[in-house]
């Protein structure tokens, strides 16, 4: 596919597969076309050239109620209390209430912050924030999960928490693509990599 904004080209004739399972990094520096080809995947973007299938469905958004999306622009609703916030995001992926509500205590114990659960998300730390951000991106069990840089910021031992938690969901079966301009970061976690450069596929295989 290729993807391209007035005179600048941000992808070009780009081919991908991702192993169904698999932790897929995503590698290249920052403005390299990362973020266009994850929209183009989300169907947020259309692209010029070429045909989009997540999940064995192609041009249509039906298929995004089974992917998790984490954006590099971070944002919550600063006024709901977490524990309203993330059983409203399960519900917008179609959980009952009852369901979300169980699996948000369920990441909140494991991410150690069940006593925040009634705190406003205004009130939380940078840390916690970006963890309330990552369960809100799990929480409905997504078959595909798509993390745009998701260790920006993070202290080391935050970065520790999130890094097990990935590696759990790709162990239950979650496909995870991992979109970083970390290198360290893809040869610690990831399968199988892409790099792209000024949006250009430079190399495409396993680790």
């Amino acid at each position: 596919m290729t993807k391209t904004f007035g005179s600048h080209t941000a992808v070009r004739d780009l081919s991908l597969e991702v192993p169904e399972g698999s932790l897929y990094g995503f590698i290249g520096p920052n403005g390299s076309g990362k973020t266009t080809t994850i929209r183009m995947l989300l169907h947020i973007l259309t692209p010029d050239t070429g045909e989009v299938s997540v999940l064995g469905q192609s041009g249509t958004r039906a298929a995004n109620d089974r992917i998790g999306y984490l954006p590099e622009e971070r944002g919550l609703y600063k006024k709901m209390t977490v524990g309203r916030l993330l059983a409203y995001y399960g519900s917008l992926k179609g959980m009952p209430m009852r369901s979300a509500r169980h699996e948000a205590d369920r990441w909140l114990e494991r991410f150690d912050l069940t006593e925040w659960k009634g705190a406003k998300i205004e009130a939380l730390s940078k840390g916690m924030s970006q963890k309330i951000q990552f369960i809100s991106t799990v929480i409905s069990g997504p078959d595909l999960i798509i993390l745009d840089e998701p260790f920006s910021g993070l202290d080391p031992v935050n970065h520790d928490v999130l890094r097990s938690a990935i590696l759990d969901l790709v162990k239950g079966g979650t496909t995870v693509v991992l979109s970083t301009h970390d290198m360290t970061v893809a040869e610690q976690l990831c399968d199988n990599v892409i790099m792209i450069f000024k949006g250009d596929k430079v190399l495409d295989g396993p680790m």
